[in-house]
């Protein structure tokens, strides 16, 4: 039987429009199928057999069902991205439980007259200076590292000062400037970094992060994406 021959009386029940029936399905992805198709056969069954539905407006109104299906068919499977993609941060994060990997920081653990540390340049710098500091911010140590490329630098420091005598393992700090063509490299192109220890793994909020500890620091918690690199 063809939409045109339906001969239910439109005064049965309440008259659905069309429009209704559009805006309905155009609802979010909240909207079921089964919502949608008892509508549309409600509006079928109260039509007015001498105004029946156009065929184009039906092919209009399963076109947006299409598209809400499509939607929550796509949420559904970015939730399940969503939830792989986590358990697959904490599988890898577990793996770094006590190595020491480098962290945004600017503290200097100095062992048995050896320290390493780090930095990140934004931009390529002519001149890269680093400064060491004691507990009292007094400068003990300067390292001039001339011209660097943009990206990753590994440090060492050997313990002395300036002048080559051997210091102790107090907490120590460490300042980067750097200059290039004369002109300042502005702090944000430059990150130092510090050598911590991986405690153990936070999961919050669907994010992944790394409780670790630097010298001298208390522990903190850091992303994944603020790993610039494992050391040991």
């Amino acid at each position: 039987m063809s939409i045109s021959s339906v001969t239910a009386s439109p005064l049965a029940a309440p008259s659905v429009t069309p429009a209704a029936a559009s805006n309905a399905a155009s609802v979010s992805g909240t909207q079921t199928t089964d919502s949608f198709m008892q509508l549309l056969v409600a509006q079928i069954e109260n039509q007015d057999p001498t105004k029946p539905m156009d065929a184009s407006a039906m092919t209009a109104q399963m076109s947006q069902l299409n598209v809400v299906s499509g939607i929550n068919q796509l949420n559904t499977t970015l939730t399940a991205m969503a939830s792989s993609s986590q358990r697959s941060d904490a599988m890898q994060a577990a793996s770094l439980i006590g190595h020491s990997v480098m962290v945004p920081g600017n503290s200097v653990q100095l062992t048995n007259g050896s320290a390493k540390m780090g930095l990140q340049l934004g931009q390529a710098a002519s001149d890269v200076q680093v400064n060491i500091l004691d507990g009292s911010g007094n400068v003990v140590n300067t390292q001039d590292l001339g011209a660097q490329a943009a990206g990753l630098q590994n440090l060492t420091w050997d313990g002395s000062t300036n002048a080559g005598a051997s210091l102790g393992s107090p907490p120590y700090t460490f300042t980067v400037t750097a200059t290039n063509a004369g002109q300042a490299v502005p702090t944000s192109a430059i990150t130092p970094l510090a050598v911590a220890t991986v405690n153990n793994v936070v999961m919050a909020g669907g994010v992944t992060s790394l409780n670790v500890t630097s010298s001298g620091d208390a522990a903190k918690n850091v992303s994944m994406s603020n790993i610039y690199e494992v050391i040991s």
